[in-house]
């Protein structure tokens, strides 16, 4: 039997985590945030919900099998397995023969007056390493209720997927005894290409047809396919695990103080932040995920819907209101993403324009005029004599589109970007919509900064922003961003001047003095 361990909770962000039902379950955060031991524990809490049988003696033994993978078995022993043995001690059943096996026995359940075992779990850990022979290969015949992936973003891109159908197989020869297998998932912040920011922040995992998705929620019940958790930075004043760390938060300054030649590193490992995998700096810096991202965010429909749209052949367009607080809530965004989401599809300008109307219609039920204002870069509204043709190219959008344009307010990027930045500087001033993944992305790090080289040979980055995906976006936010009361005084730091302002003459003339 198992000895008894009180394990500190790492912090509330944690604990919900280790609580999800969710088929899929991702917590993202920074190096000592306590999710790796908060993975391991909900692992082990996942095997005691397992069904069971009751043996001779009226006990009921619940049986299960717990996998746990990694790229390598150095890894496995350097970080995931100290971990571990904190959980369940390494003299009781371990096997150091790879693949390293765990099998250990817990008591669940007592009766109070006798002490008489009522419940017992029977379990096994086993713990993986992917190594060279691949992913199929090291998970090949693997029956477990469930498999925990540590350190996500430097694993293989197709072991998540292949999992999906090695968990929920352990049943002990009976399928009923299968209560919610999962995948459970832990990393420090990827960066914006990668594999495993797709699947947490994008739910980037399968694209059914509606009827397979029919039978994949009957599956599911009332559990989420995909469920994210995101802790604070290490240097945020919820900041999880700080009294399991030596040092507190001095564990988290020693690191940005030893590595202020890798911001990016800092950003992630510390800051809990994603960084772009291309050069140059992200032009949103201030956005963070837990903070401006907001699942199921809705259209107060007391204010106007304004419809931002950079023009082209890579055209965007992108939904938001301010409140009436003048806060920035983006409810959407639209591009023409190639089925990979990492790149964009030529569209014409009429294909674009019939594209936003079935979005506004489908998303917002959109029919009138009065209900939103579209405002589009002003480059739009120059000559028809001009060279380029985008001119010509807003007539024939707006045609399609059935809806009048207006000229944004000002094209001068410093403007745009600085009213994105004040929004996002704000408590509650910036707020996303979950579903704007491409969006999302760009703020995250895929809209920044060109790249240079210097005398030395070095790539910094400069104040001229990178035409990437993520510009055309970004830039469509801006404009729709530029409208409201105030706004252009606000980002100029200029003095409001009220509308409409009633004007009041004090004086002793009476106008009617010379009327008979």
């Amino acid at each position: 039997m198992t000895e008894a361990r009180v394990l500190n909770s790492p912090g509330p962000i944690a604990d919900a985590f280790r609580q999800s039902r969710a088929f899929i379950k991702i917590c993202v955060g920074p190096v000592g945030s306590g999710k790796t031991i908060a993975a391991l524990a909900s692992g082990l809490e996942l095997a005691s919900r397992q069904g069971g049988r009751v043996d001779s003696k009226g006990v009921l033994r619940r049986k299960a099998r717990i996998g746990v993978i990694r790229e390598s078995y150095p890894s496995l022993e350097a970080t995931t397995l100290k971990s571990w043995f904190n959980i369940v001690p390494r003299d009781k059943g371990f096997s150091m023969r790879a693949p390293y096996t765990h099998k250990f026995s817990k008591i669940l359940k007592t009766d109070p007056e006798t002490g008489a075992i009522l419940e017992r779990l029977d379990c096994e850990f086993e713990f993986r390493a992917i190594g060279d022979q691949g992913v199929e290969a090291a998970c090949r015949g693997w029956e477990v209720n469930a498999v925990i992936v540590d350190e996500a973003d430097i694993q293989p891109p197709d072991l998540i997927p292949f999992l999906t159908g090695r968990v929920g197989r352990f049943s002990d020869l009976d399928p009923k005894m299968v209560i919610d297998p999962q995948i459970i998932v832990v990393m420090n912040m990827p960066d914006v290409e990668n594999h495993a920011y797709r699947l947490a922040f994008d739910k980037a995992l399968i694209d059914l047809d509606p009827e397979a998705d029919v039978i994949l929620q009957d599956w599911l019940g009332d559990r989420e396919l995909i469920q994210t958790f995101v802790q604070p930075g290490g240097m945020e004043a919820g900041a999880e695990n700080l009294h399991n760390l030596e040092g507190g938060r001095a564990y988290y300054v020693r690191q940005i103080a030893a590595n202020k030649h890798k911001p990016g590193y800092v950003d992630r490992m510390v800051h809990n932040k994603p960084v772009a995998l291309m050069h140059g700096l992200p032009v949103n810096p201030d956005f963070d995920h837990r903070l401006h991202v907001v699942e199921g965010l809705k259209w107060d429909r007391r204010f106007k819907l304004i419809v931002g749209v950079d023009q082209g052949l890579f055209a965007a367009a992108v939904p938001l209101y301010r409140n009436e607080l003048n806060q920035v809530r983006t409810l959407g965004a639209l591009a023409n993403l190639a089925p990979n989401g990492r790149e964009l599809l030529k569209v014409g300008a009429a294909q674009f324009g019939r594209m936003l109307r079935k979005y506004l219609l489908e998303k917002f039920s959109i029919t009138h005029a009065d209900q939103l204002r579209v405002v589009g870069d002003p480059a739009m509204f120059l000559s028809s004599d001009r060279p380029d043709d985008d001119y010509d190219w807003r007539e024939v959008f707006e045609n399609a589109l059935g809806f009048k344009v207006h000229r944004a307010k000002t094209n001068k990027a410093s403007l745009r970007n600085e009213v994105i930045w004040k929004a996002m500087k704000e408590l509650h001033g910036y707020q996303i919509d979950a579903g704007a993944t491409h969006l999302i992305k760009a703020h995250a790090g895929g809209y920044r900064y060109s790249k240079a080289e210097t005398s030395t040979g070095e790539t910094r980055g400069e104040l001229s922003i990178a035409d990437t995906i993520f510009t055309h976006v970004a830039d469509a936010e801006q404009y729709a961003a530029l409208e409201g009361q105030y706004t252009m005084a606000d980002v100029r730091g200029r003095e409001r001047k009220p509308q409409n302002q009633i004007i009041r003459f004090n004086t002793n003339y009476d106008v009617f003095s010379n009327l008979d």
